[in-house]
């Protein structure tokens, strides 16, 4: 659209005061392009069509992002068999889960984080920072002295975790095309399968050593890895992304005091840093550390559980910081749209106070849109990748420790018992490859895989009732194909949703809801186990099963070594006592993954259009306001929306 035909069309937009400076000629003033039509053509330059370059690229990122991929997966992997071990060495098996819990949950608050970050510095700076914090949070967790100070340090590696799953799985989706990021995404997930395969066996190899070894791994692959990313990989990442208020806003927020504010400004420093949602990120952080320690806390607090004062103020201190974080961010997205339609002359939709607000937060992103959740696929997709996380995570913890304490296993043992399940991924990953390639619809893998994880997770529970380890590694090996089906297309199915300007936002949001499950897993199966061993040690003591002094011996449940060394007689039913409860953890698990199969069956078919590179139907009418803003922005300077305390 012409300067001139969108003043005219628009010609009812009143002016209460001049601008300072003289409207420039029309001829004379640059047309603001379309929203992602710039980002478009790097992104050609940079995946070319088909051929030797996208393979070269293809190498390339495969290079570079296996190392931190299977960092990732080696870490929880490892900890995983190792978890009551290490918790033993220090005599506080009853603090055994929150060496996973401490590190998921840092990993979960911050996954939007660094999605923000990926899109305000870049891709190649944010994955630097995240490789930078993991490598020091691993350094802390090998020189730990203390049960605080490896949890300290599993919290600070769990940050660095964060950014490696978000920032990475951004890298791969950064393509645009559904059959590019499918084979990528197989790729990421083969690499995810190599660490769930060797994971187990290193840590218990490592574990035979010292459990400093099983963090200490990570320094010399942490620092090769940057190197490798900076020289190799750091050409062809997308950079920061501009901003798309600038876009839509005339501002002169941190040019010379007497600058005309131009349409075609470059973002400043001042900008990027204005960008950042500092005041929801904090809101963010701090209410899910909160809730997510009350779930942490509320299954290993001794006695009250959930009913401690603790735990209760740190859920309603928690759910209160997420209100104020979701009013804030409507709040911010509100501004936005009443800039927005100010300009191009629409009806208001919102309080007249709106329309007045610092120019500051008119530069401000929400670090989370609240319309994505608008879309029915971005509800359920998050929803199942939530309850994959479950699987994912607590299955590792929970049957690491059936395998250490009811088969008596070792570390390096019960680690190849959960080798079954890396085939069961690796397989469903190869199925879900070939279905897309052949449908061109992520939605089929994704109802298929979380049906098959519902029934996976209710055999498990039947092999546990059985004690039967045989069941129980092919039982595992379906729940895995179950997983490798969903994995990659509930992320495709979220992304294609939604318009192409948001795969940080949709990608991480996926990543955090599925580490939220592992935190919120965790949480839930370690209130179970602990309550069902409690209570059938009562069942047991009030049947007249234990005397007294078998009772009292039963207060060195601590560490796995103390459980191995009861007496026989004792030792079998403290094991039995275990299986069951280990049993009932999974039960908790059936009603989650049967909800999301039922909510998968309605996932949308996608569009053939947004299925190519370029920007969606969404982004086109962006584009068109976009086009509009500039115009009249062009046309004269005085409609400048940075002044709107001027209008009636």
């Amino acid at each position: 659209m012409e300067p001139s035909t969108a003043l005219a069309s628009h010609s009812t937009l009143q002016l209460s005061t001049p601008h300072p400076y003289p409207p420039p000629s029309v001829v004379a003033q640059p047309k603001i392009p379309a929203r992602g039509s710039e980002t478009t053509q790097k992104e050609q330059e940079r995946w070319p069509p088909a051929g030797y370059g996208r393979w070269n690229i293809r190498i390339r990122m495969m290079l570079c992002l296996v190392i931190p991929t299977y960092l990732d997966t080696l870490d929880y992997t490892v900890v995983a068999t190792a978890q009551p071990h290490i918790a033993s060495d220090f005599n506080r098996l009853d603090l055994q889960s929150w060496i996973g819990t401490s590190f998921l949950l840092t990993s979960t608050v911050f996954l939007p984080i660094f999605g923000s970050i990926a899109d305000i510095l870049g891709r190649h700076w944010a994955l630097q920072v995240a490789l930078l914090t993991f490598l020091v949070g691993s350094a802390v967790c090998t020189g730990a002295q203390s049960m605080i100070a490896l949890l300290a340090g599993r919290g600070l590696a769990g940050i660095g975790a964060a950014g490696l799953v978000s920032v990475i799985r951004i890298i791969i989706t950064d393509s645009g095309s559904l059959n590019e990021d499918n084979i990528m995404n197989a790729v990421l997930i083969v690499f995810y399968t190599i660490g769930f395969s060797t994971g187990p066996v290193v840590g218990g190899a490592l574990l035979n050593k010292s459990f400093r070894w099983i963090f200490g791994i990570n320094l010399p692959p942490c620092a090769v890895s940057s190197v490798l990313i900076f020289f190799v990989l750091r050409p062809i990442l997308r950079p920061g992304q501009p901003s798309e208020r600038l876009r839509y806003l005339n501002t002169n927020i941190g040019l010379p005091s007497q600058a005309p504010s131009k349409p075609d400004q470059k973002e400043t420093r001042i900008h990027k840093l204005l960008r950042a949602d500092w005041v929801g990120t904090i809101l963010f952080i701090g209410g899910g550390i909160l809730i997510l320690l009350a779930l942490s806390m509320g299954s290993s607090v001794e006695k009250r559980g959930y009913s401690s004062p603790i735990v209760i103020s740190s859920f309603t201190i928690g759910f209160a910081l997420i209100f104020l974080f979701v009013a804030w961010e409507y709040l911010v997205s509100s501004y936005m749209a009443a800039a927005v339609d100010e300009a191009l002359g629409r009806p208001r939709r919102f309080p007249r106070s709106l329309y007045r607000c610092p120019n500051w937060l008119r530069l401000t992103e929400p670090a989370i849109p609240l319309d994505i959740f608008k879309s029915y696929d971005v509800v359920a997709t998050s929803f199942a990748a939530l309850t994959g996380g479950m699987v994912l995570f607590a299955g590792f913890y929970f049957l690491a420790i059936y395998f250490a304490i009811v088969q008596g296993y070792s570390a390096e043992d019960s680690g190849i018992q959960l080798l079954w399940f890396a085939p069961g991924l690796g397989g469903g990953t190869v199925i879900a490859l070939i279905m897309i390639r052949l449908v061109k619809q992520p939605k089929y893998p994704s109802m298929i895989g979380c049906a098959l994880i519902t029934v996976g997770i209710g055999l498990l529970t039947t092999a546990l009732s059985k004690n039967s380890p045989i069941q129980l590694k092919i039982y595992l090996l379906v729940t895995g194909i179950g997983l490798g089906l969903s994995f990659g297309p509930l992320m495709l199915q979220a992304r294609y949703c939604q318009p192409s300007s948001r795969v940080a936002t949709v990608v991480s949001m996926n990543n955090f809801f599925r580490t939220a499950g592992g935190t919120i897993g965790l949480a839930q199966l370690s209130a179970v186990l602990d309550t069902q061993v409690k209570n059938h040690i009562k069942d047991l003591a009030s049947s007249g099963s234990l005397t007294p002094d078998q009772i009292a011996s039963l207060g060195s449940l601590d560490s796995v070594h103390n459980i191995l060394a009861l007496d026989p007689s004792i030792r079998v039913l403290v094991q039995d006592t275990f299986r069951l409860a280990c049993r009932w953890s999974f039960i908790s698990l059936i009603p989650w993954c049967a909800i999301a199969a039922v909510m998968c069956l309605f996932l949308k078919t996608i569009p053939k259009e947004n299925l190519k590179n370029g920007p969606t139907q969404t982004d086109t009418a962006g584009a068109q306001d976009t086009e509009k803003v500039g115009a009249i922005s062009a046309a004269d300077p005085s409609s400048s929306t940075l002044r709107p305390e001027t209008r009636e």
